[in-house]
């Protein structure tokens, strides 16, 4: 399977470098336009439209990280590094955490980092609170802040206060370089504030806080833990146990869903729900992911192919909270907490 994709694994400098010209572009439109709109709800509705912007900018990235943006490896690091920049990643450590980790483990328990559940047995050794954060982060309301929690913070924003990580000058340039990007993009969207509406510095700080940073930055992770949850989360999906090896791939496929969208939204989201392909071979670009998608539906192959509605996602959500790695099945925290009282009943 993972030979037969080959073909499609055609890179194109002019068609990758257009296309993140294109969503910088669009990203620089939509913070001017949280800058230099009067009213409230334009600036909101122009935040959310910079942080979509944010994700699919870092979708691009995500091709240069996979070297699937073009057979150029330095102009794959430059694109990654300046696609992430407005999603405050360090290039180096995502391709890290991404390729090495989620690619190589791929729904492993305990290894790979895309929305992981909790064992049974892990959920019951673990503090109340330990137990509440997990609650939360598996609700529908908490979802959308894994990826801030989980994977952002101790990972890319602040990597150096894991005692046992010894980063690599290559990820401390990268770290610098965000952090200097942060302040710049600060500093620059305050100054833009103040004079276009004679502002005084610390209301004008405030409001570029608010509308050209935060709220974009909470829509773009919102946006990448819906990925992460819907592509890695089925009640039919298998999770494994940790082998220390490579996930094959039949673990691939069994921990991977092509989500579908209507095709408007999929071209939207530049085919990243086209997932199971991707997995399988990660030098596929974007524009030919559709394709091969549809080579391994022909194939007859164990591809989980499901219909994203609001309906699935909350059946998704009720459904899959823990996980049974003996009896390959998820578990509801309603079964666990029923089962605990039956257990001290029966000893």
């Amino acid at each position: 399977m993972r030979t037969s994709l080959i073909r499609f694994a055609q890179r194109s400098a002019t068609f990758s470098l257009a296309l993140l010209a294109f969503d910088l572009l669009l990203y620089v439109v939509m913070v001017a336009g949280t800058i230099l709109s009067g009213d409230i709800w334009l600036k909101l509705l122009f935040a959310i439209g910079a942080g979509t912007m944010i994700a699919l900018t870092a979708i691009v990235g995500h091709d240069a990280g996979h070297q699937s943006f073009s057979n150029s490896r330095l102009l794959n690091r430059i694109a990654g590094t300046l696609a992430f920049l407005p999603a405050l990643h360090p290039f180096s450590l995502w391709k890290h955490h991404h390729n090495r980790v989620h690619h190589v483990f791929t729904a492993q328990l305990g290894v790979d980092n895309a929305f992981p559940p909790m064992t049974v047995t892990q959920y019951r050794q673990a503090t109340p609170w330990e137990q509440q954060r997990y609650r939360f982060i598996r609700s529908l309301w908490g979802q959308p802040l894994f990826y801030l929690l989980a994977v952002w913070l101790p990972d890319m924003a602040f990597p150096f206060l894991k005692g046992s990580n010894r980063l690599s000058r290559e990820a401390w340039f990268d770290i610098i370089l965000v952090y200097a990007w942060f302040v710049v993009f600060l500093g620059a969207t305050t100054m833009a504030t103040m004079q276009a509406w004679g502002l005084s510095p610390l209301s004008a700080f405030l409001s570029a806080c608010l509308f050209s940073w935060a709220i974009p930055f909470l829509v773009w992770n919102a946006f990448i833990s819906f990925l992460s949850v819907v592509q890695h989360t089925a009640p039919d999906l298998k999770w494994s146990q940790p082998t220390g090896q490579p996930s094959t791939v039949e673990q691939s496929l069994a921990g991977t869903v092509h989500m579908e969208f209507p095709e408007w939204i999929d071209q939207l989201m530049h085919r990243i729900m086209q997932h199971p392909a991707h997995h399988l071979n990660v030098g596929i670009p974007l524009q030919h992911l559709k394709a091969a998608e549809a080579h391994l539906k022909s194939m007859a192959t164990a591809t989980r192919t499901v219909r994203w509605s609001i309906g699935y996602h909350l059946e998704l959500t009720r459904r899959c909270q823990l996980y049974d790695p003996i009896a390959h099945r998820w578990v509801t925290f309603a079964e666990v907490d029923k089962a605990i009282p039956d257990m001290a009943k029966a000893a």
